[in-house]
C-alpha cells in the first residue's frame, strides 16, 4: 500500500509563489504537472519566500519610470534634431501634439504605474502630512501623453471671464501637491498641466480651484471660479472625456468644496452623481469592469483591478462622508457590491489603510441605521438604556479597528468615527448624565482637537485642511460646548481640559477659513456668541435645556440643534415678526410677508395656536425675542430649504459673519 506523504512535503517554487498544488514530491527529478502543462521552469528552493505583489508592483514602478526617463531624454534629442519651423510651429501650437486623446475604445481605460510619494520631486520641499506611502491613480492612456509635450511651456486658459496666466498655473499645481494631494492622492505630480487639460478640462479646472484657496498671489481667483466650476462639475456627466476624470475631479470639489455663498449647495447632489458615475462605469465590480464598457476592452489586468478599486473605494470614502455631513444615513459598503466575496476581493487589493477608512465609515453608517432603528423622535427610558447598548457595541468595534492602525492618519479617521457615535449620546434626556458616556466624549473630543492641531504645528497651516476635518472639529467643540453649558451635568468632569480645547478649537477654525462665507469663519462666530450668551440651551425659568430640538438629522443634529439656538438668540431675520396698525394702516417689524419662506403658514398650521398672535390675528409686540421652551413642531424645521443648504445659513447682510 503507498504511503500517502505527509503535510507540507516540498513544493516547487513557481507552484508555492501560486499557492497552488504542486506532485513534484513524487519525483523530484521530474518537473511537477503544472509547471509541464505551463512550461514553466520547476525548481525546489528551502529558502524560497513567496513575494509580496504589492512590493513587486513598486519595483516594477521604479522599473518604467526609468524607460520613461530614458524615452523623455530620446525626445529631447530628437527635437533638437527638427529643423527651426517644425520648432517654430510646435513652439506656437503645443496642443497640436498629440497628447491622451479621449478615445471611445480608452473611455474605461484603467491606470498602468503606480506613482508613489517617493519619487515627487525634492527640490519641491513636498510637506505630506501622511506617514504611508501615497499612489497617485492616472489611466494608462494618459502616460503616453505625459510624456508628449512633457517639455513645452504651461499655456494659459480662460475659463469664461477668468484668464489665468501660464505663471499662474504652474504655481497652482505645486500648491496643491505640495500642500493638497496628500489628503487625496489621486493624481500624478509628474503629469503636465497641459495635460491635464487636453484629457479633461473639467479635472484642470478642478485642481485649479482647489489651490486658489490659499493662492496669495490672486485672493480673488477661488471666488471668481466658484460657480463656473461648479456649473462644470453639473455638466461632467455630458462629458466625451473618459468617466476617470470626471470622477477624480468630483472628488477634489467634494473634499474641497468652494465657499457656498450666496448659491445653493450641491455636494450633496454631487457626491450622489459620483457614485453612480463609478457604477455606471463598472468601478464597484473592479473584475468585471470591462463588461461595463459599450466597447469591446481586454479583461482588467491585476494591476488595473487594484487601481480601479482604489479609485473606488475613494468615491465610497467621499460620497458617505457627504452623507454623514448632511445628516443623511449613507449606504454602506456591503449594499454596494453584489456580494460578499466582491467586497472581500476589493479589501484585499486596496491598500491597508483604505480598508482601515472604508471600515470606520460602514461602522458611523450600521450604527446610524440601529439608531434610526431604536428612535429617536420621543425616546422612552428603555429606548434609552437600548441606545446605550447599541453605542457601547459600536464603540467596541472602533476599539477592534485600532487595534489594526498603523500610520498617524488612520487615528484621525479612528477618532472622528469615535467622535460620531458618541454624539448619538446627546439624543437621551433621562439617563445622559447617569449613563457616565459624557467622560468619554469629553476624551474623544479633546483627542480630536488636539490631532488637528498636532496637524497644524505639522503642516503650518490648515487651509488644505479637507472638510472632513473641519467636521470633525465643529463635532468635537458643539459636543464641548454642550456639555460645558450644562452645569449639573459638568460637576465632577474634567472641565478644564474640555474649555482649554474648545478654545483651541475656535483658533484652529480661524486657520482654516479662507473665505468669510466658508464653514469653518461661520463655525468661529457661532462658537463664539454661544459661548458668551446666557440664554443657549435655557428654559425660560433659566434650567437646562437637555433634549435636542432638532432629532431628525443623525449625527448632524447635534450641530444644527446648536445653530438654531444661535438663531433664535443671534439672527434678526429668526427673531418674531411685529405687526402694528397706525390708523387702519398696517405696518410689518422686520422681513415683510412677501419675503417669508415659502410653506411658513402650511407649518405654522401644525403647531397650534401662536402664542405671537392675538385672538384677532395681530402680532403681539415684544421688547425682545420669545424665550422659554421651545414650542414649535420639528417637522416644522424640517421642510425649510436652509436646512437643506449649508448648516449655516447666514443672511448674505449679515453684520454677524466675521470678517477673518
Amino acid at each position: 500500500m503507498e504511503v500517502l506523504p505527509k503535510k507540507g512535503k516540498k513544493a516547487c517554487t513557481m507552484c508555492r509563489q501560486q499557492k497552488a498544488k504542486c506532485d513534484v514530491w513524487r519525483d523530484e527529478s521530474v518537473p511537477c504537472t503544472r509547471c509541464r502543462k505551463r512550461s514553466l521552469e520547476c525548481t525546489i528552493d528551502d529558502s524560497f519566500t513567496r513575494e509580496h505583489k504589492r512590493r513587486r508592483y513598486i519595483e516594477l514602478e521604479h522599473e518604467n519610470e526609468q524607460w520613461r526617463q530614458q524615452l523623455q531624454n530620446s525626445q529631447q534629442l530628437n527635437s533638437q534634431q527638427l529643423n527651426p519651423q517644425q520648432l517654430n510651429l510646435q513652439q506656437l501650437n503645443p496642443d497640436s501634439v498629440p497628447i491622451a486623446l479621449c478615445t471611445a475604445p480608452s473611455e474605461l481605460s484603467v491606470p498602468a504605474v503606480l506613482k508613489s510619494d517617493a519619487q515627487l520631486d525634492d527640490s519641491q520641499d513636498l510637506n505630506l502630512s501622511l506617514t504611508h506611502p501615497q499612489y497617485h491613480l492616472a489611466p494608462a492612456g494618459s502616460t503616453p501623453g505625459a510624456m508628449m509635450g512633457g517639455n513645452d511651456p504651461t499655456m494659459p486658459r480662460s475659463l469664461k471671464s477668468v484668464t489665468v496666466s501660464d505663471a499662474e498655473i504652474d504655481d497652482l499645481f505645486q500648491l496643491f501637491f505640495r500642500h493638497y494631494a496628500s489628503f487625496l492622492p489621486i493624481l500624478d505630480v509628474q503629469t503636465k498641466p497641459n495635460v491635464y487639460y487636453a484629457q479633461s478640462p473639467f479635472l484642470f479646472w478642478a485642481v485649479i480651484g482647489v489651490s486658489s484657496r490659499s493662492y496669495t498671489r490672486n485672493p480673488t481667483l477661488n471666488t471668481a471660479l466658484a460657480q463656473e466650476v461648479t456649473e462644470m462639475a453639473l455638466l461632467s456627466v455630458l462629458s466625451t472625456c473618459a468617466p476617470w476624470y470626471t470622477i477624480q475631479g468630483l472628488l477634489l470639489l467634494l473634499t474641497w468644496p468652494f465657499p457656498k455663498e450666496n448659491r445653493p449647495d450641491v455636494t450633496f447632489p454631487l457626491s450622489g452623481m459620483l457614485l453612480h458615475v463609478a457604477m455606471q462605469n463598472g468601478f464597484h465590480i473592479p473584475m468585471s469592469s470591462h463588461e461595463f464598457s459599450r466597447f469591446k476592452i481586454p479583461v482588467s489586468s491585476e494591476l488595473d483591478m487594484v487601481r480601479r478599486s482604489e479609485l473606488w473605494a475613494h468615491c465610497v470614502l467621499v460620497y458617505q462622508r457627504s452623507c454623514v455631513i448632511k445628516g443623511q444615513s449613507p449606504r454602506n459598503l456591503v449594499s454596494l457590491a453584489q456580494d460578499t466575496i466582491q467586497r472581500q476581493v476589493l479589501f484585499d487589493k486596496i491598500a491597508p489603510h483604505l480598508v482601515q477608512k472604508l471600515r470606520c465609515q460602514e461602522v458611523v453608517g450600521k450604527c446610524s441605521e440601529a439608531v434610526l432603528e431604536n428612535g429617536v423622535r420621543a425616546m422612552s427610558l428603555d429606548q434609552e438604556l437600548a441606545l446605550d447598548i447599541l453605542l457601547r457595541k459600536y464603540e467596541g468595534v472602533v476599539d477592534d479597528i485600532a487595534l489594526q492602525a498603523v500610520v498617524d492618519d488612520e487615528r484621525h479617521y479612528l477618532l472622528l468615527c469615535r467622535m460620531a457615535i458618541q454624539s448619538f449620546y446627546f439624543y437621551k434626556n433621562q439617563t445622559l448624565v447617569s449613563s457616565g458616556c459624557l467622560p468619554r466624549l469629553i476624551v474623544t473630543a479633546c483627542n480630536l482637537i488636539d490631532y488637528v492641531q498636532a496637524l497644524a504645528d505639522r503642516m503650518g497651516s490648515l487651509f488644505m485642511a479637507p472638510v472632513q476635518i473641519c467636521f470633525g472639529l465643529l463635532l468635537a467643540s458643539m459636543s464641548l460646548l454642550r456639555i460645558l453649558k450644562n452645569d449639573s451635568a459638568s460637576s465632577g468632569l474634567d472641565t478644564s481640559r474640555a474649555q482649554a480645547s474648545f478654545f483651541t478649537a475656535i483658533n484652529l477654525a480661524k486657520q482654516m477659513s479662507t473665505d468669510r462665507s466658508d464653514s469653518a469663519a461661520k463655525m468661529v462666530t457661532v462658537l463664539n456668541q454661544l459661548w458668551n450668551s446666557s440664554k443657549a440651551f435655557r428654559k425660560s425659568d433659566g434650567s437646562y435645556h437637555t433634549t435636542l430640538r432638532i432629532r431628525s438629522r443623525l449625527i448632524l443634529s447635534l450641530i444644527l440643534d446648536a445653530v438654531w439656538w444661535w438663531r433664535d438668540e443671534y439672527d434678526p431675520h429668526m427673531r418674531p415678526h411685529v405687526r402694528t396698525k397706525m390708523r387702519g394702516t398696517e405696518f410689518v417689524d422686520g422681513p415683510s410677508r412677501t419675503n417669508m419662506l415659502p410653506g411658513f403658514d402650511a407649518g405654522r398650521a401644525t403647531m397650534g395656536p401662536d402664542p405671537t398672535r392675538d385672538s384677532t390675528g395681530d402680532m403681539i409686540q415684544h421688547a425682545a425675542p420669545l424665550q422659554g421652551e421651545f414650542q414649535i413642531n420639528e417637522d416644522y424645521f424640517t421642510n425649510f430649504e436652509w436646512l437643506s443648504d449649508e448648516i449655516f445659513s447666514f443672511p448674505p447682510d449679515s453684520s454677524l459673519t466675521s470678517n477673518l
